[in-house]
């Protein structure tokens, strides 16, 4: 059997504006495409549509916002879909738009008048896509859904929503928690593999300094442990838009391997096919959306993906005034108006980072007595390349998974390692270093699993 997962789709409709100031100012600060996240969907339904798979689960973040028009024109998409594969969905905090600030655009304007779906809505309105088809299910404190679906004959996946269900964090209350344990169990006894999937990530990918704040469940390594101990051995994320495979061992020895899934709007547009195999194990192969159709013209997906992303972080560096950058920094939800008081020391900052060159970026470690760390043989392959296309690399590297793997030892590798740990070493904080150095060395090489394709 074949099944196939997607995340974060993420439905913008073209209702709330697409041009204008405010929304370009809110579409430039996403590594995730906005408006074009239709065309997106219905390619990438096209291409599933025509493969192999038996089923599909989108795992969360369905629409932009919450906002209703968003939920109506995605459902429909689901319709056609499910005329060729059976469709499964979960939804998440995105859903029902939990932070209160759905937007519209409209030129300089950004207005809040939009409707929105209730998280107790969400059971009724996509039961077709999971809830009438399940054969066990649990009905959250705010109103979502938990359920259980049965695949063919030995086969059952495990559909949670984990939403602000445990101290206002990701995570399940008590009563989720017996459920849940109870449908591993079932399973068991009923000779079954089961395979989890939910929104919120149980551990951390890459780095934790990369997941942080909301990334992970509350509490994340009780929630593996209890996974793990209880006997899930397989789950499926989305919600960071990283593609990356990584493992959690509880105290007791029991291990979770945890596929997060990127987002399917955005760089890069992965698309998972998982392969169950006979002897208690799956086999995941990361697809690509292809291309898309924007304007009336097919273009190749990736490339489009990738500038669209790699965007995020050269407007800043772009900036040209300081309204510029108060405006782009605000979008990105950070203090634009107070950051913008270090204007003056910021602007020469910035127009340095976008102009530098590798031996820039030597030299400058070398004034600072920081430059031991790296090769000189590096330095000199690399002499003239900017600054900003190594910053745009490793940035795609960390949301593809290293789909073009750097190879440790190489002088990509160790300039750039070079120069991260001459700068760490500033913090004079050892175990921080080594924390970052891992991170990059993750984020270059892809890590211990292999997060492209892989027998697990």
């Amino acid at each position: 059997m074949k099944i196939t997962f997607i995340a974060d789709t993420h439905h913008y409709s073209k209702t709330l504006g697409t041009t204008g100031k405010a929304y370009e100012l809110r579409s430039g600060s996403d590594q995730k495409c906005l408006a074009e996240t239709g065309e997106i969907i219905d390619s990438a339904f096209k291409q599933i549509a025509e493969s192999d798979t038996d089923a599909v689960f989108i795992l969360g973040d369905l629409s932009n916002n919450g906002e209703r028009a968003s939920h109506v024109e995605f459902r429909e998409k689901l319709y056609d879909l499910k005329k060729s594969k059976p469709v499964f969905v979960i939804t998440a905090t995105h859903d029902w738009c939990c932070d209160g600030n759905p937007r519209r655009f409209d030129g300089d304007t950004v207005s809040n008048d939009v409707e929105v779906m209730r998280s107790d809505e969400l059971p009724e309105f996509y039961k077709d896509f999971g809830p009438a088809q399940a054969i066990d299910s649990f009905i959250t404190k705010i109103g979502t859904i938990c359920y259980t679906v049965q695949l063919g004959n030995k086969l059952r996946v495990l559909c949670l929503n984990d939403d602000k269900n445990e101290n206002d964090h990701a995570g399940f209350t008590e009563d989720c928690w017996q459920w849940i344990e109870r449908q591993i169990e079932n399973a068991k006894c009923d000779g079954c593999m089961i395979i989890g999937a939910e929104h919120h990530l149980l551990m951390p990918h890459i780095s934790p300094l990369i997941a942080i704040g909301s990334v992970c469940v509350a509490d994340r390594d009780h929630v593996a442990s209890r996974f793990a101990d209880t006997g899930l051995k397989y789950m499926f994320v989305g919600h960071s838009h990283m593609q990356s495979t990584a493992k959690f061992t509880s105290e007791k020895g029991n291990t979770i391997t945890e596929v997060n899934v990127g987002s399917l709007c955005g760089y890069p547009a992965p698309i998972v096919t998982v392969t169950v195999n006979d002897n208690d194990t799956i086999t995941y192969d990361v697809d690509h959306l292809k291309s898309v159709i924007l304007n009336g013209r097919e273009i190749e997906a990736m490339p489009f993906l990738a500038k669209h992303a790699a965007n995020v972080i050269n407007r800043v560096l772009e900036c040209k005034t300081k309204e510029d950058f108060s405006e782009r920094l605000s979008a990105l939800q950070l203090s634009g108006k107070k950051l913008s008081a270090y204007w003056v020391i910021a602007r020469p900052i910035l127009h340095k980072l976008d102009t530098m060159l590798a031996y820039d970026v030597y030299k400058l470690l070398k004034a600072f007595g920081l430059a031991k760390y790296v090769p000189k043989a590096a330095v000199q392959r690399y002499h003239y390349k900017p600054l900003k296309d190594f910053i745009d690399e490793i940035f795609l590297s960390v949301l593809d998974g290293a789909l073009d793997t750097t190879e440790k030892g190489s002088d990509y590798y160790e300039l750039v390692v070079g120069v991260i740990r001459g700068l760490s070493s500033l913090k004079r904080d050892a175990d921080f270093t080594e924390e970052l150095i891992k991170a990059f060395d993750n984020a270059l090489t892809g890590g211990e699993i292999n997060n492209q394709h892989a027998t697990i």
